[in-house]
């Protein structure tokens, strides 16, 4: 007996060590709890008018609506990291019916911001989406021609057009001039079995005048534009699309100010010679132009509001009859922080060739909208400052 007890205090050791408990992790900080960001922008319509989805009747909209929320936080390098997630309502969600079509994932990325550079990767805006953004109210609004289009898409989506999923890398100089380099999975909705392969490269360079102080900056923004997409269908191997645009300020106040946006977006390296549907329209090569003129109103203490004519015309180069124009008037009217009634008409023509597959055989498309909008931003344990806030993520009707 005594010998086993002097073998157990010799096996103790050893026993002890065979159960030891796991090494833990690193405990972290729990004081240091991420800041959070929440932000949606809701806006309710009545319209009428002659469209492809509406032939002379009037309906209630609340497409364009989103909601996002998104968590940041001091990495130890002084760096920021963060994660945004949030959805929108699309056109198909004004039906009475609930569909998958009816909310879309828009922004869905995880984010790394330095003081020179910033990567990115997940669902989140096509990079060359917002040169320059135009006063409608819609994102949507005359997308066909002022926003560069996805060729993979069968149409039935607009959002397919303006958000993709995206990897890029972002270097700027003193927070005025950025380069972006960027490959893309452009939603392919023509070909439903197609995988989540990268489909899409390019690269962009932006100017941007100091935050805040826009309004005395004669040219606040400008920027360029690459993107390649590889498509193999209709004998076409890759499409090239190459954008150009900036905002002039042509009255610099800080109330009563009035700007002039241009735009160009060119097209090529299709074969495409006719349409046979809907996607082709996205194919062909194109050239749109696009211009807004703007009238902002802001006077201190008071509510304001804002005036604006948005115009574009686009030629395919190869498809005869197939030329387009479009306009939108726009009036919003600040009612209270971050409230405001809205009011646009807007009107779209086609050629017969376009018209036949892109609006189902309607020469002139016309809508007017009249609604109230109301966006807010809010933030929870404020301790960083990120680059943008998530409103930033949302089309500004407004915008800056």
């Amino acid at each position: 007996m005594k010998k086993l007890f002097c073998l157990l205090i010799l096996l103790k050791p050893l026993m002890s060590w065979a159960t030891m408990a796991q090494p833990v992790p690193i405990p972290e900080d729990q004081s240091l709890s991420p800041q959070i960001e929440l932000a949606a922008v809701g806006v309710g319509t009545v319209n009428y008018g002659r469209t492809a989805e509406r032939d002379g009747q009037g309906s209630i909209s609340f497409s364009d609506s989103s909601l996002l929320v998104g968590a940041s936080q001091r990495l130890y390098d002084e760096a920021i990291g963060s994660f945004t997630f949030g959805g929108v309502t699309t056109d198909a969600a004004n039906s009475a019916n609930n569909t998958s079509t009816n909310f879309f994932i828009h922004q869905a990325f995880v984010d790394y911001q330095s003081a020179s550079w910033e990567f990115l990767a997940g669902r989140t805006d096509n990079p060359s989406a917002h040169l320059v953004d135009f006063p409608t109210i819609r994102g949507d609004d005359l997308i066909t021609l002022l926003n560069p289009l996805n060729p993979l898409s069968n149409g039935e989506n607009t959002e397919e057009h303006r958000y993709s999923n995206v990897v890029s890398a972002t270097l700027n100089q003193n927070l005025s001039y950025f380069e972006n380099i960027h490959v893309q999975h452009l939603i392919n909705s023509v070909d439903g079995t197609s995988n989540t392969g990268i489909n899409s490269a390019g690269i962009t360079f932006q100017y941007l005048a100091p935050p805040g102080l826009e309004v005395f900056d004669r040219v606040p923004s400008w920027g360029l534009s690459y993107d390649y997409i590889n498509i193999n269908s209709n004998g076409t191997s890759g499409i090239s699309q190459i954008g150009a645009g900036g905002v002039i300020n042509l009255n610099e106040s800080v109330t009563d100010l009035i700007d002039l946006r241009l735009l160009d977006i060119l097209s090529l390296g299709s074969n495409l010679a006719t349409f046979q549907n809907i996607s082709d329209t996205f194919q062909a090569d194109s050239n749109s132009t696009a211009l807004s003129l703007r009238y902002l109103n802001s006077p201190f203490g008071k509510g304001g509001y804002q005036i604006a004519l948005t115009a574009a015309y686009k030629n395919y180069f190869k498809v005869t009859e197939a030329n387009s124009w479009g306009a939108a008037l726009s009036a919003v009217k600040r009612l209270g922080q971050g409230f405001d009634l809205a009011v646009q008409y807007q009107g779209q023509w086609r050629n017969t060739q376009l018209a036949a597959v892109q609006s189902r055989g309607i020469d002139y498309e016309q809508s007017v909208d009249v609604g109230f909008i109301f966006n807010f931003d809010t933030i929870f344990n404020q301790h960083i400052s990120p680059r943008r806030n998530l409103l930033n993520q949302q089309h500004q009707y407004i915008p800056n």
